[in-house]
């Protein structure tokens, strides 16, 4: 398919879409469409350039043409360089994202083992454990202290 008719077939559905496609048009018969259009500014652009036309004709028809491009074009444009800005300033981010990501994906065999998987039920054990170790350091603590009473009396007066 020529790029004509690719373009002629895209502007087609667009009129459609926005309701602005005329009744059938038949082939000998030029209508008010935007191929039409596009089609006469091209022939004027030509005859322009071969020196056959004004240039003040095909501004005007540039203008009318206008009426057929999308109208956000140029706010689109500025948001998307200013999008593209914004990614490249977090660019240098980005990439250490990526890479802290990357060592992730190294880690995760580990992660994924069995030991590591057990942690959340043997916490509680670890917990319990942790508590007996306090109470038994307490109670070694008691002895200790009786068992140097025994053998080391305090002095009362240092005379002893």
């Amino acid at each position: 398919m020529d790029p004509i008719a690719i373009l002629q077939n895209r502007i087609e559905q667009l009129e459609a879409k926005l309701g602005l496609a005329s009744d059938i048009v038949n082939e000998g018969q030029q209508g008010d469409s935007a191929t039409a259009n596009l089609m006469n500014a091209a022939q004027s652009i030509n005859n322009a350039i071969a020196g056959h036309e004004r240039l003040s004709k095909i501004h005007d028809m540039a203008n009318e043409l206008n009426n057929y491009t999308d109208p956000n074009l140029i706010e689109n444009m500025q948001q998307n360089n200013m999008k593209m800005q914004e990614i490249a300033a977090a660019e240098p981010i980005i990439k250490h994202h990526c890479h802290c990501m990357h060592k992730c994906g190294q880690g995760a065999p580990v992660l994924e083992s069995e030991p590591l998987q057990q942690v959340p039920q043997m916490q509680e054990t670890v917990n319990q454990m942790h508590v007996a170790a306090a109470e038994v350091k307490t109670e070694a603590d008691v002895k200790v202290e009786q068992l140097e009473e025994k053998k080391f009396p305090r002095r009362r007066n240092g005379l002893d």
